[in-house]
């Protein structure tokens, strides 16, 4: 979304009232590209001195990276003093912006918010022109994290005493994003911690399988759990004083009895019993979806109102609060996330089963809700079955028809069994977040034994020894296809056509060279072979268009990098970070030099074609 004043017009504010340099953030590379476009008929041109200038310093860059030479931004860049920076253009040009602005070359740069984290890129002014980025398909307010740190390029350092943040305005810009950005605090950092295979197999080389726990203990993303867990334990320590006036009467569990019997009395006899056969994984994460948990589904987020079974669905069913006040049925399968946030929720027996103040409530703390929200990990027990149905025949089988206590446990069961459930659900989440970083070790050693990677005590075979090597995304399918000789007598371009379709992660649509026979039909090797690994690893996308990009490149050493661009219309930032990418997954099988040398000679045949044009200019 371009801003809402034109581009031409802004800068020449902005020029007016000496807040230049400046850098506009826009959301979109296509929005960037556009400002760009504006600017070709626009009457502003820079004095020749700061023509010659730009042009001197970017002969000083082209010098360093040819490939820049013939860009078309570049008559723009030298007569009006404006550029344009996104993912979509090469580094090398990216590079020639920065050291321009650095220079004091440009009065100003279209970007996406990329550009704000990371880079050492400040100007006087910063121009927001969004509340909102877009991320994956769907468009996520910008968190106090992302908005400070695109205030934050505002003012250099030795050149302004003061820097300028402008907000544009827009319809479509929420200023209560942007002020909560402002001024308050960002979010705590989250580790991005995960354990993978190759993760496993060099622990276990370096380390006995028992040393292994304590090593994980002592990690940050452990450290966050344990805070975690310690205010669930504070909970579940005001739980236990709650539930002592409901200590043992005649029963000393009179909680489990009482709903037993109160089961088998409500327990209508069926000559056909309908039992549910729900998956441990379905029946773990149900116990905690409880009123006012947040919950990830399929697409965005919500907050559970309640749980329920009908007898209509096969699957236990959600009712969820969404965005905007939707209110939704869900199965509890289509459940993908259960976060570590519990708000307090008010329930009702009628639609839309909270009070209305808790509605209201509930709607604004979602709207609220920080864009990372700890995910809560869900221990599934190997060896738990479902509990069968409450079904008696004889209601003498209990004693509470005559039990003197039957009066006070009428009343009180419907507190302590809530109370009870909290206690339950807490414990088990303590238990998880104090285990769950070794239950996923775990879990990956059984995977790994599985294959033959370890062995029943955990240490590496033969196989698992050149597998560890593999430290790249997707490493138990390259190393699958390694071992059943996918690649034996695949030349080197058919190898790279497969590692970039491997290695590939974005699905925007676009058009590309028609793949080759030989190619294809690894490829569909490749994609059966994922599918059966879908249980242990997220499959990748596996792009059969995007392999023959690679492919091309490879078979066709005459092709320049500009043949190439014109071959697709992915952006040749885009096919710089595809290639770059596969010659980081072809670096990796070249470490199997010892146990395959062939794979491991086609590697660096591909990595020596790879390394040509464009992509010798940066390391």
């Amino acid at each position: 979304m371009p801003p809402s004043i034109h581009p031409v017009d802004l800068i020449a504010a902005l020029r007016q009232k000496h807040l230049t340099p400046v850098i506009v953030f826009l959301t979109s590379r296509r929005a960037c590209d556009e400002a760009m476009e504006s600017f070709d008929h626009a009457d502003i041109v820079l004095p020749p001195v700061r023509q010659d200038a730009i042009a001197a310093a970017l002969e000083r860059v082209i010098a360093q990276y040819p490939s820049i030479a013939e860009h078309p931004l570049i008559p723009t860049v030298r007569r009006i003093g404006v550029a344009a920076h996104h993912a979509g253009h090469l580094p090398s040009w990216k590079i020639a912006v920065e050291e321009l602005m650095r220079q004091g070359c440009l009065d100003a740069v279209f970007a996406t918010t990329t550009l704000a984290a990371g880079v050492d890129f400040p100007a006087r002014t910063v121009v927001i022109t969004q509340s909102s980025i877009r991320k994956s398909r769907d468009f996520t307010d910008l968190t106090i994290g992302e908005v400070q740190q695109i205030a934050g390029r505002a003012g250099r350092r030795g050149k302004d005493q003061v820097g300028f943040a402008v907000v544009t305005p827009s319809p479509y810009i929420d200023l209560g994003v942007l002020t909560k950005g402002f001024t308050g605090h960002p979010e705590a950092i989250d580790s991005q911690f995960t354990i993978s295979y190759p993760m496993v197999l060099n622990l276990l080389k370096a380390h006995p399988h028992e040393q292994i726990q304590a090593i994980l203990a002592k990690s940050f993303a452990q450290f966050q759990l344990n805070q975690r867990a310690e205010l669930l334990e504070r909970k579940l320590d005001a739980l236990h004083i709650q539930m002592e006036p409901f200590g043992p009467r005649v029963c000393t569990d009179w909680i489990t009895q009482w709903q037993t019997f109160d089961q088998a009395r409500r327990q209508k006899p069926s000559r056909h019993q309908i039992r549910r056969h729900e998956s441990p994984e379905v029946s773990a994460r149900f116990h905690f979806l409880t009123p006012g948990r947040v919950v990830g589904l399929t697409r965005g987020r919500g907050i559970v109102l309640r749980q329920y079974r009908s007898k209509g669905q096969k699957s236990p069913m959600v009712t969820v609060l969404r965005p905007n006040g939707a209110v939704t049925e869900c199965p509890a399968p289509s459940v993908s996330e259960v976060f570590d946030r519990v708000f307090d929720c008010e329930e009702a027996p009628v639609y839309p089963w909270c009070t209305t103040e808790t509605f209201d409530e509930l709607s604004h703390q979602l709207a609220e809700l920080p864009t990372r929200v700890p995910v809560l990990p869900i221990l599934v027990s190997k060896d738990s079955e479902p509990l069968p149905d409450a079904i008696v025949q004889s209601l003498g089988d209990f004693p509470c028809p005559t039990c003197p206590s039957r009066p006070a446990c009428q009343k009180d069961f419907e507190t302590a069994s809530r109370l009870r459930q909290e206690q339950q659900r807490h414990t088990k989440s303590i238990q998880a977040l104090r285990t769950s970083l070794w239950h996923r070790f775990q879990e990956r050693v059984e995977v790994l034994q599985k294959f033959g990677y370890l062995t029943s005590h955990a240490q590496l075979t033969s196989e698992g020894e050149w597998a560890r090597l593999i430290r790249i995304d997707h490493s138990l399918l390259i190393t699958e296809l390694i071992r059943a000789e996918a690649f034996s007598g695949a030349d080197p371009s058919v190898l790279t056509g497969i590692m970039a379709s491997i290695a590939h992660d974005d699905d925007r649509p676009g058009a590309f060279p028609r793949i080759s026979s030989g190619l294809s039909s690894l490829l569909g090797q490749v994609r059966k072979l994922g599918e059966s690994l879908s249980p242990y690893e997220d499959p990748p996308l596996l792009r059969a268009d995007v392999a023959a990009l690679a492919e091309r490149w490879i078979a066709d050493p005459a092709l320049t990098w500009i043949g190439l661009c014109r071959l697709t219309t992915m952006a040749e930032g885009d096919i710089y970070r595809l290639l770059a990418r596969t010659l980081e997954f072809l670096s990796q099988i070249h470490t199997l030099k010892a146990t395959h040398p062939g794979l491991a000679d086609s590697a660096s045949q591909a990595i020596a074609l790879i390394r040509r044009g464009v992509l010798e200019e940066l390391p």
